[in-house]
This record gives C-alpha cells, sequence and structure tokens, in this order.
C-alpha cells in the first residue's frame, strides 16, 4: 500500500511541475505581427536598426502603381460580368424555356372540343364529296373537298381526293383544268413516288393543262 502510495506522490509532483513549465510552452505561439518581428529584430542588432522612410515621390509613385492595378482590377471585373450575366441569361433561358417540370401539356376542354368537330367535319367533308363523286355530280365533290382542305391544308387524302375532282370536270365539264394541273403538281414534289398522283397527272397531260 505505501509503495503505491509513493508512485502516486511521485506523479502528482510531475504534474505539478508540467503545468509550471506550460506558460513557457505557449510562448512559442503568441502572435507574431510586424511590430513584434520588429521589436524582436531591434534587439537583435541595437542601434544598427534602422527603416528607411520613403520620400513624398516614393510614396506617390507607389500610390499611383496601387490606383492603376485597382482600375485595371476593376475593368477586368467589368468586363468578365458584361459577358458573364448574357451568358448566364441565355443559358436559363435555353434550359427552361417551355420547360415544364415533367408534367405533359394539358389541352383546354375547348381546344379539345375543336379538334374533335375539326376531325367529324373533315370527315364528313370527304365522304360526303365521295358520294358526290360517285353520282358524278363533279361540282359539289370538288365543293366539300375544298371544304376538307380548308380544314386541314396539308393532308394528303383531302388534296388527292381535290385534285381528283378537279380532273373529272376537266374531262366532263372543261372546268379547272389548270387548277387542278398545279396541285396534283404540288402532290408530285411531295409524293413523286405515288402511282395514283401519276395517273391523275396524266388526264390532265392529256387535256392540255397548262
Amino acid at each position: 500500500m505505501l509503495g503505491g502510495f509513493g508512485s502516486i506522490n511521485h506523479m502528482i509532483v510531475t504534474l505539478r511541475n508540467n503545468k509550471k513549465l506550460l506558460p513557457a510552452k505557449r510562448s512559442y505561439f503568441k502572435n507574431r505581427n510586424y511590430s513584434t518581428i520588429k521589436n524582436e529584430y531591434y534587439n537583435a542588432v541595437g542601434d544598427a536598426f534602422n527603416i528607411k522612410n520613403a520620400n513624398p515621390e516614393q510614396l506617390l509613385a507607389i500610390r499611383k502603381k496601387i490606383i492603376r492595378k485597382r482600375k485595371k482590377e476593376a475593368r477586368t471585373f467589368f468586363f468578365l460580368l458584361c459577358i458573364g450575366i448574357p451568358l448566364i441569361v441565355l443559358g436559363l433561358y435555353f434550359s427552361f424555356h417551355n420547360f415544364r417540370f415533367g408534367f405533359p401539356t394539358v389541352k383546354t376542354a375547348q381546344e379539345v372540343s375543336l379538334e374533335n368537330n375539326n376531325e367529324e367535319e373533315y370527315m364528313f367533308f370527304l365522304k360526303d364529296g365521295d358520294a358526290w363523286l360517285q353520282k358524278r355530280n363533279y361540282y359539289n365533290a370538288v365543293f366539300q373537298y375544298k371544304k376538307a382542305v380548308a380544314l386541314y391544308p396539308s393532308d394528303f387524302e383531302a388534296n388527292y381526293r381535290l385534285a381528283l375532282g378537279y380532273s373529272y370536270q376537266c374531262q366532263y365539264d372543261f372546268e379547272n383544268c389548270d387548277n387542278g394541273m398545279k396541285l396534283i403538281l404540288k402532290l408530285e414534289k411531295e409524293f413523286p413516288d405515288n402511282k395514283d398522283i401519276q395517273n391523275v397527272k396524266a388526264i390532265f397531260v392529256h387535256w392540255g393543262a397548262q
């Protein structure tokens, strides 16, 4: 027991002595600013320590140099800013233009109703035109086909039927030969391999359409 007490007592004495040395160790971590370094240098060199003061001309030159540097940095920053902002704006615009955050385009009830009405009317005009064409009433057939083309101007079926109606008018009524030729030539450019178009074109060519 006494032996153990001696070891503990030795440890306490050691810790106390280390604590006394702690301030001396902390001195190595004191702030070394300009004043501290200057004082240390002065203590080392004594009277030989001397700081040369700049004359007014040198101070003015240094000041001008600093001002020029700051102006140059400001111009560079402004130039980069003028280039960077438009690029950022354009990048954001093209990134989020027509961006719907994953949601599909939803048509209004009015748009859907209008589309359905157009399709129904379109099909009616085509079927009614076909019926008139079978009855050899070419005028009414062409009239209905024109209405279908007015609803869907780029649709092939409507334009082809209209050209076909013109071809019957050209053969039997001697009307719309030139209009039919213009329309069939337009379709021929879009569908050069379509044999039906070539057959209708042959009718207009036979009757001398321009």
